[in-house]
């Protein structure tokens, strides 16, 4: 697999090869990152991945110069996350456990937060509650969510910002809705 923009731009990288684990595809990644950068400038920003899988896309934040903040529920692909950040000399700022609990540990409100969780779970509506409830996104921040075409994810409370189709996988660009 490789990066596809950014710092560490054509770098090729290996991910962990596990059953469960989906990383995006590269056309998405790039799409992905084309279009929040039309919405808000990377520099200093915070990207929080939430379950990280592969590891990915929080290298490809990384690579645009966001600082990036990881949860990986699983030990073993941790590890492998772990592995593939030092082989590009990165410590990653990786919390191993539940990411719904670690979101209310969070002591940094993200601007960016990545949410693609093993598709037939209800995790999406879940984080989208904490997120709401506790306020943990910067007032002008962006969720992106992957996730199947046919998956109906309500999110009340946020504005769409926008969606895009990947072959089967769509990504959706959520804000906060301000007036409720």
């Amino acid at each position: 697999m490789q990066i596809t923009g950014g710092k560490y731009n054509s770098r090729k990288i290996k991910t962990p090869d596990f059953e469960n684990i989906k990383p995006t595809l590269s056309k998405t990644r790039q799409g992905v990152f084309n279009a929040l950068g039309a919405m808000i400038n990377f520099d200093g920003k915070v990207f929080l991945d939430m379950f990280s899988g592969s590891g990915i896309m929080s290298l490809e934040a990384v690579s645009r110069g966001f600082r990036v903040i990881s949860f990986e529920k699983d030990k073993k692909t941790a590890l492998a996350i772990k592995s593939t950040f030092q082989s590009l000399n990165l410590k990653p700022e990786l919390y191993f456990g539940d990411a719904l609990k670690n979101l209310l540990k969070l002591d940094i409100k993200p601007d960016v937060i990545f949410m693609d969780p093993p598709y037939e779970s209800d995790l999406y509506e879940q984080a989208l509650n904490i997120i709401k409830k506790n306020n943990i996104l910067n007032a002008e921040g962006i969720i992106i969510m992957e996730h199947p075409i046919d998956k109906l994810i309500k999110y009340e409370g946020f504005e769409l910002i926008k969606a895009k189709t990947y072959g089967n996988k769509q990504i959706t660009y959520l804000t906060i809705n301000q007036a409720g």
